[in-house]
Parts: structure tokens; C-alpha cells; sequence
């Protein structure tokens, strides 16, 4: 027997092949009680005995555990050579769940890509307005792009990317991507240059997107395609994953009121305004409200104020006189500012006359005027009429910064146009006699009535009253929630409170923001409006449920050789536990190993068509790789049904029954004598008490 030791000293080791003796073998041992050995490194006490035995116990059922968890079946239904499975490393549990398309079945996130061209490459399309369609599922929404004579390519694609994302019916992503090499972004895609992609979230209900020309040709010009079906398996890969944050809607929460008690808001009117969507919001100015037949309370004289958008901005002055009405002032600052004129009193009342600006408007503002009904201030159901002025942005300049400043006089601050909105504007009555409720719940329907996309509700709950000192009583509590639904990538519900301060007094003034999920793949960040992310063209799809802290990596593999390499490591960590039992059989009860050979034995049928084979000695299972491979492709769903099918396969009874093992903890299946082998006095030899009276120990 050349080379090598021999193979009886392993056996007599109780080895497996490959395994140390620290990993595999228990420690040399000393006799039990009963007839049994124990472990002669315990230390001279059963105690330690007893912490050597469990500690050896609990090893070999955590890596029993850690086997079971890797081991996983195919989740498609391809063919054995076809499927696919995604081995996530054990840090992923719980944190991001993996999952392959069926060949065929895959849903590309992406649906349209452009032609490629250099971004700063001139466009090549004729100047004008085109107007364009974009469909998906039952809802259609039309869009207009103004192509300039200089823009160039990346611009006239950010045009197109800004008017879809602008949209609040619509979840199609539209994004400006540069492709490197051909089919870098997508195996569809063989351009290069800068593209326009139009994509829709793996979640979304509505995957079908169309898109055409209604004015002119642009979409034609920009050559978009569809992007075809995808028909192959996911590609096996290995990515380095992590999960960086979670995705989460804005949400607001009142603060809780009783709702029987009176407001303690002023009775009127309450403006606030509400913005969601990815896109630049409408701004405006939106003045109190006044009884236009009321005779103003500013003084006869000349006012100036400054209006301006942008880098732009104009110095405009109003002329009040003797006998105006409200209604003539805000008719005069309406005028002024859209670059008219207007029919306001003359001096004494007698008449009426022009007055205004014959100059031109500012580009992209426009003032308004319309009548309101407001509440009485001496009655809960009585209301008066008023006159409010809104001074906004025009389509085309949302966003660019409105502002309104007073110059000498304060003529702006004397109508209350002194708060600027982004998004639409509210009002919300507050009557003489209105309880908490009643706010709460005219809140709630203003916001719920102006979009689809907020949820707004109010709601009761229960919370302490601390009405009696030092005693926590409950009460019933109105509250308001308002939540942005449907959420889409990039966006967010924003609220702006007005000068009454409706929202801070309600305490909605604050909320939780939301925020763009964001995993990064092999260094590439992905972000998601609700933590599902899509990867090979929709064949590997992922979804997030908590952060991971770093990178960790996701193995996609053909299933095939990822079950026969889990399945063996499930098969080596039993092994060496029923080798543990079988050298400390005096020192564990019997049902211990019962209970782990259960599911062998109700699956053997099964298992013996797998190419499962036991051993003589402790029932050690073997595979014949051969006669595995052959039942696999053979029946791989007869496979399934005994390795992977619950809760009676044969990994999911072992987890079932490794946690009732676990339950009852190791030292519970000690035999008594070992259990209370500590309460034994240890016993001595002579040679033993004759020692402990020698000085020195001269044998060692």
C-alpha cells in the first residue's frame, strides 16, 4: 500500500472522506456511567462533560440548519437543462428574494428604445410643435414637445422624457441612457449613442405601452421601437448585490383631537396647496378673500410692487383712489400684471373709467380673479360671498421661481398675496361652531377631490387623556392621514401651508418622506418607486426588503448543478451529525436520532428512484450521482415532490423537524445519567489520594 495512510485508520477514526479529525471526531473519551465513554477533555467534572457533549450537539445541528436553508428547487417549470436557479448568499435572507422568469415568460421592463446619436450631435428634426400619444393599458394621454431650430439630440429627447414623466396618469418611466457598446442596456439593443428609454416598474399592473405620432412625425424622427419578447432562460451569472435603501411613500399624520371639541381655528377662509407628480409645479400667489362691494381700507395714493420669473422681473404700480371698492383694487392689480386695462370707479363713485398698464405682461405669469362663498363668522351655516386673486405661473414655466415683492405702500401684504403655493391651491371653510371633526374631515375631502393620487382619510383611535393629573385615561381621537398612492419613481406629496396656518394647527405641517428605493449590482446603482427591480431584460427579478449593509453575492446557476451541489452539502452535514449520535448513543436518547431519520424513512421510496443509498452502519445516506441525474431528467417533477414538495419532501419535514428539535434545546435529549452526571462525585484511584499528599508530583 503505497502513498498515503491507510484507509483503516480513517475508518477507525469514523471519518468521512475529507473531514478533519477536529471537525468530524469526537474527542477522545472516558467511561460513562451505565457503560457509556465520555470526553477525557471535559475536565474532571461532569459538568464540563455535560457543556462538551451539547456544545458538540448544537455545532452539527447548525450546520444541518445552514445546508437546509441553502438547498432550494427550481422555481420555473423549464426544462432541466433550461432552468434556472438563483443561490443567494445567507446574508440576502430575509433582506432581498431572487427569482427567475420561466423561458418565455419574462416581462422586459423596458418597452420602446430611440435611435442612438451623439447628445450634443445636432437633432436633425425640422423646428415646430409635435404632439405625440402614449397608451398604457385603457388610459391614453396626448403630449406637446416644442423642437427648436439649434436643439440638439439629448435635448430633444429630454423634452420627450420630461413631458412623459410629467404625467399623474401614466407610470411609464421615461429616461435619457447612453449606450456604450451595442447591447449594453439591453440584448435588443445594438445602437449606441445617447437613447430614449421608456420603461414600466416589474409591479405595475398595466406592462402594455403604446406609442405614436398625432402632430407631425417626432416619434418617427426619433426612431422608437418596441422592444421584442423576451425567449430565453435567465444567463447564469454571479452579482455582487447590495441593498442600499428602501423605497417609501410620503405619508402625513395629523395630530389627534377630540372630535367633539370646538376648533380653535379662525372661522373663514383656509387656503393650502397640494403637489404631487415628478415633474416642476405650478406656483402661485392667492390673496384673502375680500367682499368686492366693501370699500377698501387703503389709502388714496400710487403703489408699487415687483413681480418676477426666473432671471426676469418687471416693477409694476397701481393707483388707488378715493371710493374704491376691494373689487377695484384686485381688478386694477389683475390688469397691471397681464399688461391690460380695467373698469374700476372713479373718483367720487360716480362713474367708472379705465385703468391698468398699456405695456406688455410678464412672459409666464397671469393674474386672476374669482368669487368664493365664505364662511360667516357669526353663524355655523351661513356663508358670504368674496373675491380672491390668484397670481400664477402659465403652462411651460412651472417651476421657475415666481415672485412677488412689495415695493412702497404694501399693497401686496393688504391683500394677503404674500405666500407662494407650488401645486394646487385649496380652500378649506371653517365655520363658527365647527368641532375637530368637522376640520378633519374637510381636509381630508378638499385633498381626496383635488387627486387621485393622495389617500386622505380620517380616522378614529384610541389614545390617553391625561384630563385627570397623573392618570392615563382613554379616548376616542380623530385623526387625518394622507398618503401618496401608486407612487412612482422620483416623486413625492408635497404640502404648503397658507398664511392662516391650517396645516401647522393641525399638525400636518410635517411628514415622513419618501423616498426612491436603491440597490447597487456588480457597482451600478438601480433605483425603484417600490423596491422590485428587474434584472436580464426582466429574467432575474429581485425585490427588497431590507437594507444589507453591503455587498453581498446572488449566484444565478443552471438549476441542475445547483440542486446536486445543495443537495450533497444537506446530505454530508446529516451525515456527520448521525456519526455524533452514534459515537455518544449512551450519552443521548434514542428519539433524538428517530427524529432525523423520520423524513428519510417516509420519503425512501423516492429517494431510492433518486439514487439514495444507506449504509450498514448508522444509516448514512450516499447518492449515486449517475442514477440521480437520470431520475432527474427523467421525472423532475417526481424529484421535486420528494426532496422539495412541503411539508412532507424530505427538506422541508427536516427543517420541520430540526425545529422541534431546537425547541426543546440539546441538553433536553441528554439520557438522565448525563443529564445529572455532574451531581456524581468523580471517583479516585489510591494512587490518586496518595498524590494529593506528595509535595511534588514526580511522575507527571
Amino acid at each position: 500500500m503505497a502513498g498515503g495512510i491507510s484507509d483503516i485508520y480513517f475508518t477507525s477514526l469514523r471519518l468521512a472522506k475529507g473531514e478533519s479529525v477536529a471537525a468530524a471526531s469526537p474527542a477522545p473519551r472516558a467511561r460513562l456511567p451505565g457503560g457509556g465513554t465520555a470526553d477525557s477533555r471535559a475536565g474532571s467534572d461532569g459538568a464540563g462533560l455535560v457543556d462538551s457533549l451539547t456544545a458538540g450537539l448544537t455545532a452539527r445541528l447548525a450546520r444541518f440548519e445552514k445546508a437546509l436553508s441553502r438547498f432550494a428547487w427550481p422555481s420555473d417549470a423549464s426544462s432541466a437543462n433550461n432552468a434556472r436557479l438563483v443561490a443567494p448568499d445567507a446574508g440576502l435572507a430575509g433582506r432581498l428574494a431572487a427569482a427567475t422568469a420561466d423561458a418565455g415568460q419574462a416581462e422586459n421592463p423596458v418597452k420602446f428604445f430611440s435611435d442612438g446619436k451623439s447628445a450634443i450631435a445636432a437633432s436633425g428634426i425640422p423646428a415646430g410643435s409635435y404632439r405625440f400619444a402614449v397608451a398604457q393599458g385603457g388610459v391614453r394621454e396626448d403630449f406637446s414637445v416644442g423642437v427648436g431650430k439649434n436643439d440638439t439630440w439629448g435635448t430633444v429627447l429630454g423634452k420627450v422624457a420630461k413631458a412623459i414623466n410629467g404625467s399623474a396618469d401614466l407610470s411609464v418611466r421615461a429616461s435619457v441612457a447612453r449606450s456604450q457598446a451595442p447591447f449594453s442596456l439591453d440584448p435588443s439593443l445594438a445602437a449606441t449613442g445617447t437613447v430614449l428609454a421608456l420603461s414600466v416598474n416589474a409591479l405595475r399592473r398595466e406592462q402594455d405601452v403604446a406609442v405614436g405620432d398625432v402632430t407631425g412625425d417626432l416619434m418617427t424622427r426619433l426612431g422608437l421601437a418596441a422592444v421584442p419578447a423576451v425567449a430565453e432562460a435567465a444567463r447564469p451569472s454571479v452579482y455582487a448585490v447590495s441593498v442600499d435603501r428602501l423605497a417609501q411613500p410620503t405619508f402625513f399624520h395629523s395630530t389627534a383631537y377630540d372630535p367633539g371639541a370646538a376648533t380653535t381655528l379662525a372661522a373663514g377662509l383656509h387656503h393650502f396647496a397640494v403637489a404631487t407628480g415628478t415633474g416642476a409645479q405650478t406656483e402661485s400667489y392667492v390673496s384673502n378673500a375680500f367682499d368686492p362691494e366693501a370699500k377698501t381700507t387703503l389709502a388714496p395714493g400710487t403703489y408699487t410692487f415687483t413681480a418676477g420669473i426666473g432671471q426676469a422681473s418687471r416693477q409694476l404700480a397701481v393707483t388707488v383712489k378715493a371710493g374704491w371698492t376691494w373689487g377695484d383694487v384686485q381688478n386694477a392689480v389683475t390688469a397691471t400684471i397681464n399688461g391690460s386695462q380695467a373698469s374700476v370707479w372713479a373718483a367720487g363713485g360716480t362713474a367708472t373709467e379705465l385703468v391698468g398698464s398699456a405695456g406688455y405682461s410678464l412672459p409666464g405669469v397671469t393674474a386672476s380673479s374669482h368669487t368664493v362663498a365664505v364662511p360667516a363668522t357669526n353663524a355655523r351655516a351661513a356663508t358670504t360671498t368674496g373675491r380672491v386673486l390668484t397670481v400664477e405661473t402659465t403652462s411651460g414655466f412651472e417651476g421657475q421661481g415666481l415672485t412677488l415683492a412689495d415695493g412702497s405702500g404694501g399693497l401686496l401684504a393688504a391683500l394677503g398675496l404674500a405666500t407662494r403655493y407650488t401645486g394646487q391651491v385649496l380652500s378649506v371653510g371653517v365655520s363658527a361652531g365647527d368641532t375637530w371633526k368637522d376640520v378633519l374631515g374637510n381636509v381630508a375631502r378638499a385633498v381626496a377631490l383635488s387627486t387621485s393620487r393622495a389617500a386622505a382619510a380620517t380616522r378614529q383611535s384610541e389614545v390617553p387623556s391625561y384630563a385627570v393629573p397623573r392618570t392615563r385615561l382613554p379616548m376616542l381621537a380623530d385623526t387625518a392621514t394622507l398618503v401618496l398612492v401608486n407612487r412612482r419613481l422620483g416623486e413625492s406629496l408635497t404640502l404648503t401651508d397658507g398664511p392662516t396656518g391650517l396645516l401647522r394647527g393641525l399638525g400636518l405641517d410635517t411628514s415622513l418622506p419618501g423616498q426612491d428605493g436603491r440597490i447597487t449590482v456588480n457597482g451600478r446603482g438601480i433605483p425603484s418607486e417600490n423596491n422590485v427591480y428587474a434584472l436580464q431584460s426582466g429574467r432575474l427579478d429581485l425585490e427588497a426588503a431590507g437594507e444589507t449593509g453591503g455587498d453581498l453575492p446572488l449566484a444565478v446557476t443552471r438549476s441542475m448543478d445547483a440542486v446536486s451541489e445543495r443537495l450533497q452539502g444537506v446530505v454530508e452535514a446529516y451525515n456527520d451529525l448521525r456519526k455524533y449520535l452514534l459515537a455518544n448513543a449512551d450519552a443521548f436518547a434514542a428519539v433524538l436520532a428517530d427524529t432525523l431519520a423520520g423524513p428519510v424513512a417516509a420519503n425512501w421510496p423516492g429517494l431510492a428512484a433518486l439514487g439514495f443509498s444507506k449504509t450498514r452502519r448508522g444509516d448514512m445516506l450516499w447518492i449515486s450521482a449517475a442514477d440521480f441525474w437520470r431520475a432527474f431528467y427523467t421525472d423532475a417533477e417526481a424529484g421535486r415532490q420528494t426532496l422539495a414538495a412541503a411539508p412532507s419532501g424530505l427538506v422541508p419535514a427536516w427543517k420541520a423537524a430540526l425545529a422541534a428539535i431546537k425547541a426543546v434545546g440539546a441538553a433536553g435529549y441528554l439520557t438522565p445519567e448525563t443529564a445529572h452526571l455532574s451531581r456524581v462525585a468523580v471517583r479516585r484511584t489510591a494512587a490518586d489520594l496518595e498524590r494529593t499528599n506528595w509535595l511534588v508530583d514526580w511522575r507527571g
